[in-house]
């Protein structure tokens, strides 16, 4: 029924505005929109498009973050050390051969029993103690410049590919998120139309009822008629007349529904040039019934089979874990103010190599981990599947049964009026009473509604079977 449509549309405007407390910030200029202009104009303008947009670019970065990570990397530092005056203290010789040894050796050579004279100064000078050299420490500084270049890592080339399906993913979700508000815009369009066509309805009865009521009226002074059946058509005015102010608040409820969509202020005025039966005559129901499910088509199933790539590539980065690698660096060495005891070089070049060996099982585990998260995604892409299968079945079957209603409902429209026009006649003759002619009406009007409710679900059907096809 249209009153349930509008209560969503309630209940959705006020979720909506207080997830966007910066509403009504935003230009408040015109707008005249086709349905066409309406979904491009909010793919512009709706903010949470441009968050999407914003994702995008930063997975660009991500990607050249991964990258730089194997090109040459640049370092340069300077310091600047003060050693207080500190003098450190050097002292050779000493301690090797005891006196009393020494004295010994004395008395053999002064008896002649050491003939040996090289043998004896050699011991003399070896045991001899020196006196302590001390070297002063001069305040030191240099500037360094260290280049490294990474020669080989199976991470670094699986860590750009991750980047990239990354990024794809990024602009998968920027795509979903602009397949849903086209979808939101679309439903919200179709519910502003269907509301003010409902609204013209109403305004139509009670035009037809208020002519009523000043015959009736008439016929009453004359005395034809009965004060009873003028308070029966008042009863039935009064009552669509409040029905009338619900919907007309219903009507700007859906308007800023989709100002919010739009991305524009709430005091932006809204015209909108398609109308119902347009709508209606444009759409091939018979090409779209023939249309077949491709699941490489559905945005939801290509989001997954991204997820399933980058599950295949984090596991390969896994795999890697057990492969050495390798980096080479080059280290320049200016010295601005140096000791007399330096002995850092001035150039430095190496490899270096990192060989895993033992982890104790954490490398094996990780792996396993990947294979079993690779394996869960590959299921839930068969349960897609199936639900897609499931989900076509569905909506072409809601397809045809609201194709099948809105033809129904129309014709019962065309007989509730024929019936309505014929009692107003005889009534006008006084040939019916005013309760008959009440419920007539009371028949039209439900006519009418059913006939509105029937043309919403199905165009809500035909949003529905096209968003599954990706064909919005």
């Amino acid at each position: 029924m249209i009153s349930k449509l509008f209560k969503i549309s309630i209940c959705a405007l006020f979720i909506l505005r207080i997830l966007s407390p910066t509403m009504g910030q935003d230009n408040s200029d015109a707008l005249i929109l086709t349905l066409e202009q309406a979904k491009n104009y909010a793919i512009e303008n709706n903010k949470s498009l441009k968050n999407s947009k914003t994702d995008v670019e930063i997975s660009d970065k991500q990607i050249w973050a991964a990258i730089s990570q194997g090109l040459p990397q640049v370092e340069a530092s300077i310091d600047y050390t003060d050693y207080f005056n500190y003098e450190a203290e050097f002292a050779f010789g000493g301690g090797g051969i005891p006196e009393e040894q020494l004295q010994l050796i004395d008395q053999l050579m002064a008896a002649g029993s050491l003939q040996d004279q090289t043998l004896w100064q050699i011991s003399r000078a070896t045991v001899a103690p020196s006196e302590p050299t001390a070297i002063k420490m001069d305040n030191s500084s240099s500037a360094k410049l260290q280049v490294s270049q990474l020669i080989f890592s199976g991470q670094y080339f699986s860590g750009i590919q991750i980047a990239k399906i990354a990024k794809e993913l990024a602009n998968m979700n920027y795509e979903n998120s602009e397949l849903t508000i086209k979808e939101s815009v679309i439903s919200a369009y179709y519910l502003i139309l269907v509301t003010e066509e409902s609204l013209k309805i109403i305004d139509a009865n009670l035009e037809n009822l208020n002519k009523t009521m000043k015959q009736t009226e008439t016929m009453v002074s004359a005395g034809v008629a009965e004060p009873l059946d003028l308070d029966q058509l008042l009863i039935t005015v009064n009552m669509l007349e409040n029905y009338r102010s619900q919907v007309r608040r219903s009507v700007e409820l859906n308007y800023n529904l989709l100002r919010f969509l739009l991305g524009v202020s709430f005091d932006t005025d809204i015209t909108l040039t398609d109308n119902l039966e347009t709508l209606i005559e444009e759409i091939n129901f018979d090409l779209l019934l023939n249309s077949n499910l491709n699941y490489d088509d559905n945005i939801t199933y290509q989001m997954l089979s991204l997820q399933e790539n980058m599950s295949e590539k984090m596991l390969n980065l896994e795999k890697w874990n057990y492969a050495p690698s390798i980096v080479g660096f080059y280290s320049y060495n200016e010295k601005i103010l140096t000791t007399d005891f330096d002995m850092n070089p001035n150039h430095i070049a190496g490899i270096s190599m990192t060989i895993p060996i033992f982890s104790s099982g954490m490398r094996r585990a990780n792996v396993q981990q990947k294979q079993l998260e690779l394996l869960k995604v590959q299921t839930n892409k068969q349960i897609l599947e199936d639900q897609l299968t499931m989900q076509e079945k569905q909506y072409r079957y809601d397809l045809i049964s609201a194709i099948e209603q809105y033809e129904l409902q129309k014709q019962n429209v065309d007989v509730a009026r024929r019936v309505y026009d014929k009692i107003d006649m005889k009534y006008n003759q006084g040939v019916s009473s005013s309760l008959d002619l009440t419920q007539a009406n009371s028949n039209l009007l439900d006519a009418e509604n059913n006939y509105i409710s029937s043309l919403m679900n199905l165009l809500q059907a035909k949003l529905n079977y096209n968003k599954l096809l990706n064909n919005l």
